[in-house]
């Protein structure tokens, strides 16, 4: 259904459905479920809170079958396991009830796509994808294929594509039916999050053997366009922070915003280039940006997080980004990141940032 129908259908269900106040439910759901935390009583809109405890036990025993079937959720928890069981996290927030099925399939050449749903936290949305080949010597020859597809807004997909790259996943070929793949790729949270249609586009599909046709890679053309509900993905704890500044080299990297979600800590820091010994004078920051994230990535790696006693290493390393015709921040202010494992932000006292001999409050 389309966006308005599927808003109008779950408010129609939460107003019928949901007859306990607001401090009722909160206690059920804290009584019958320890996994889901950010529960929130701000607004007198019952429908406002639905997100927040659907998929508890309490949630299930209020909500009818309408809402839960409106909403996608089903025995997907099982399935993702036989497929990708090395991803418990993605498991238990499909278990925790946060993902829609899309359920969009389309045919192009001998290749059938299917997007059959997406889940995931705020930081990191998961898109799940069905694949069949309808080729046997192509199938038989390949246990895993590579997906590869732009994640957009309507604007950005017809305006301004070339600033931007295809996110990539491979998939398993499936246990029982020989010519199928299972696909789990990595979105783009900045156009999944707002409730806004998202236009995913696979345009190619790779494999490591191709023996007959000698090819490899297969061009197609297939988008998927789609609306993410806030419920469907897991909250984050997003923290912004100012005076919080690490320096290294000459170059004051500034702590901006933290995201504590399920698979990792985000954390992105601005910094200005232009003045700076690194730059030498250059004003071109594409010229000099090896440089700048040769530092970032051997200053970034000697970080560590002390969260309630418990010390955490780098997780991931980021290339740098700078806005060097001042749209987005100022002129010159360039932008980087890195990740450390997943923290419980509500669940923890005690948060620290440690570079070299210095520390900051984070929590």
């Amino acid at each position: 259904m389309n966006e308005n129908k599927y808003k109008k259908a779950i408010d129609d269900v939460c107003e019928k459905e949901f007859t306990i106040t607001g401090a009722q439910m909160l206690e059920i759901a804290k009584a019958a479920s320890q996994t889901e935390r950010n529960i929130t009583m701000t607004s007198t809109k019952k429908k406002s809170i639905i997100g927040k405890i659907i998929g508890t036990a309490a949630a299930c025993v209020i909500v009818s079958s309408t809402a839960v079937s409106a909403m996608g959720y089903g025995p997907l928890g099982d399935t993702f396991r036989k497929f990708f069981g090395k991803d418990k996290t993605t498991a238990e927030i499909i278990d925790d009830g946060h993902y829609v099925d899309i359920n969009q399939e389309i045919t192009e050449g001998i290749f059938t796509v299917k997007l059959n749903s997406v889940t995931g936290d705020n930081s990191s949305p998961k898109l799940l994808f069905d694949v069949t080949v309808n080729d046997k010597v192509l199938a038989e020859k390949n246990d895993r294929i590579q997906l590869f597809a732009y994640i957009l807004d309507e604007e950005r997909y017809f305006n301004k594509l070339d600033e931007y790259a295809m996110w990539d996943a491979y998939g398993e070929k499936d246990p029982e039916i020989n010519n199928l793949y299972h696909v789990c790729m990595d979105g783009a949270s900045a156009f999944m999050i707002n409730e806004e249609e998202v236009i995913t586009a696979v345009k190619c599909i790779s494999f490591e053997s191709d023996p007959e046709n000698r090819k490899f890679d297969y061009d197609v053309n297939m988008e998927y366009r789609f609306t993410v509900p806030d419920e469907a993905l897991k909250d984050t704890s997003l923290e912004w922070y100012t005076g919080i500044t690490l320096s290294e080299n000459g170059i004051d990297y500034n702590l901006r915003y933290a995201e504590y979600g399920s698979y990792d800590t985000l954390m992105q820091f601005n910094y200005a280039f232009k003045g700076t010994e690194l730059a030498g004078g250059e004003t071109d920051y594409y010229k000099v940006i090896d440089k700048f994230d040769a530092q970032w990535h051997k200053y970034a790696g000697t970080l560590k997080l002390i969260a309630d006693g418990n010390e955490y290493t780098v997780k991931e390393i980021g290339a740098s980004y700078c806005d060097t015709e001042g749209e987005a921040i100022e002129a010159g202010t360039c932008s980087t990141w890195l990740s450390f494992p997943s923290i419980d932000y509500t669940r923890t006292d005690s948060i620290e940032l440690i570079a070299g001999d210095k520390s900051y409050k984070l929590k």
